[in-house]
C-alpha cells in the first residue's frame, strides 16, 4: 500500500455573527483580515478562524486527515505542505508515521527551518498518517500508542470576559454546562487578575477548578508574586507566566512557587521539551499536537515520563481534527492530567464540518471507538469554507 497524493486545504470558518464575505477571502490585500486583540498584542484573524486541514489518500482508497497549527496565515503552511513535503512522501508506506516524520523534519535542518510553518505542516501531514493508519487498521489511535490508559478524558473549558464580572458569569455558565474546571487568559495589573479568580471562586463554588494563563506577559518578579497570590486562592495552575525564550528565569518561576507552572504550547518538538526539562523550567509540560504532530507528541510525553513529569495536551486555538488527536494522545499515554478545549468553538466547528464528533459528558469527552482519530470530516460540508 502506498501514498498516492496529499492535499492541503486552506480553510476560513466564518466566526459566530458573521457570514462568509467574498471580499475577506479572495481581494488581493485581504483588508481587515487580521488584527492585533488586547491585551497581549496577539495577531488573530479578524471574522473567522483559519486552519489548514491536511488530507492523505492511498492507491487503495484510504483517507486520513489532520490538521497543521494556522490561525493566521494558513497560505504559508500549504505552500510548505504541496510544494515541499508532499513530493517527498507520495509513493511511501503510509504507515511509516515516525520515519516520515524524522525525514521531513531532517529535510530542513540545515536551513533552520525547524518550527513555525514548517513544523506545523509536517505536523498536519503526520496527523492525516496517524488518521490514515487508524483507518487502514480498523482501530482508534489511542490502540496505535498502546492505550487506552483511561476510557474518558477529563476537559477544562477555556473562558474570557472583558471584565472579571463577565469573566466570573462565563465560568459560571461553563460549570452550569458540566465543566469542573475553568481557565482564564489573566491581564495585568495583579490586582485586577487576583479579582477575577476572586469574583469567580464565588461564582463557581469550591469544587470547580480554576486554570491561570499568562501568555508570557508577566516579567519574572511579577509572576512570581502574583503566583504566591494564587497559591493561596488555591489555583490549579499557571501556565506560561514570561517568555518562554528566559528558560532559566521561567525556571526561577517555578522553583519559587508551590502550585504547577507549565509551559510548552509554543514548542514544536521533543528537543525543545528536553531544554525545558533539563533546566526544570517547568512542573508539566502542554504539547500542542497541531504543531509536533501525533508522533511528536508520544515522544514528548515519554521523554517528560522520564523525568516525572506529566503532560496536559494543549489545543491552542485549534480545530476540531487538532482536538481529536489530543484526546488519542491524552488516552494514549501514561503521565496525563487535563486537557485543554474550547466548548461552544468546537460544537459550532463540528456542526460546519463534520459527520461524526467527539462526545462530552460533564467535564470529560468520551474516547470513540471509530478507527484512526475518532472523527469523520463531511467534505460536502467543507466546500463552501475552502480558500485554496
Amino acid at each position: 500500500m502506498k501514498i498516492e497524493s496529499i492535499e492541503s486545504l486552506v480553510v476560513k470558518l466564518p466566526r459566530t455573527g458573521t457570514e462568509v464575505s467574498e471580499s475577506i477571502y479572495n481581494s488581493p490585500g485581504r483588508p481587515l483580515a487580521y488584527h492585533t486583540d488586547p491585551p497581549f498584542g496577539d495577531v488573530a484573524a479578524a471574522n473567522h478562524s483559519e486552519a489548514l486541514f491536511v488530507k492523505v489518500t492511498t492507491e487503495s482508497g484510504h483517507v486520513g486527515w489532520g490538521e497543521g497549527q494556522s490561525l493566521v496565515a494558513p497560505e504559508a503552511t500549504h505552500a510548505v505542505v504541496q510544494n515541499l513535503l508532499a513530493p517527498m512522501l507520495i509513493g511511501e508506506n503510509p504507515l511509516a508515521r515516525a520515519k516520515h516524520w524524522d525525514r521531513t523534519y531532517n529535510a530542513m535542518r540545515g536551513r533552520g527551518y525547524r518550527s513555525g510553518y514548517m513544523a506545523a505542516a509536517i505536523a498536519g501531514i503526520n496527523n492525516a498518517l496517524w488518521d490514515l493508519s487508524g483507518r487502514i487498521l480498523d482501530i482508534p489511535c489511542y490502540e496505535l500508542l498502546g492505550g487506552p490508559y483511561r476510557n474518558k478524558v477529563r476537559i477544562y473549558n477555556n473562558v474570557g470576559g472583558r471584565t472579571p464580572e463577565d469573566g466570573a458569569k462565563a465560568a459560571a455558565a461553563s460549570v452550569a454546562r458540566g465543566y469542573d474546571a475553568v481557565k482564564y487568559h489573566l491581564y495585568r495589573p495583579m490586582e485586577r487578575a487576583l479579582e477575577y479568580v476572586d469574583l469567580t471562586r464565588e461564582a463557581v463554588g469550591p469544587d470547580v477548578d480554576i486554570l491561570v494563563d499568562l501568555t508570557w506577559h508577566y516579567d519574572q518578579p511579577g509572576a512570581i508574586a502574583l503566583g504566591r497570590e494564587l497559591q493561596k486562592r488555591k489555583v490549579f495552575w499557571l501556565e506560561s507566566p514570561v517568555p518562554s525564550e528566559e528558560l532559566s528565569r521561567h525556571a526561577e518561576v517555578a522553583q519559587a512557587l508551590d502550585l504547577p507552572v507549565c509551559i510548552g504550547q509554543e514548542y514544536y518538538n521533543s528537543y525543545q521539551f528536553r531544554a525545558v526539562l533539563e533546566a526544570h523550567a517547568a512542573d508539566m509540560l502542554l504539547p500542542d499536537l497541531a504543531r509536533c504532530g501525533l508522533t511528536g507528541g508520544q515522544r514528548i510525553a515519554h521523554l517528560a515520563e522520564t523525568f516525572d513529569v506529566p503532560l496536559s495536551p494543549a489545543v491552542g486555538a485549534g480545530n476540531v481534527y487538532s482536538s481529536a488527536a489530543q484526546l488519542q494522545l491524552s488516552a494514549g499515554i501514561l503521565n496525563f492530567v487535563i486537557m485543554e478545549h474550547f466548548d461552544i468553538p468546537f460544537e459550532r466547528k463540528s456542526e460546519m464540518i463534520l459527520k461524526e464528533t467527539l462526545t462530552r459528558n460533564g467535564s470529560y469527552l468520551e474516547l470513540p471507538d471509530r478507527p484512526g482519530l475518532g472523527i469523520e470530516m463531511d467534505e460536502e460540508k467543507l466546500q463552501q469554507y475552502i480558500v485554496s
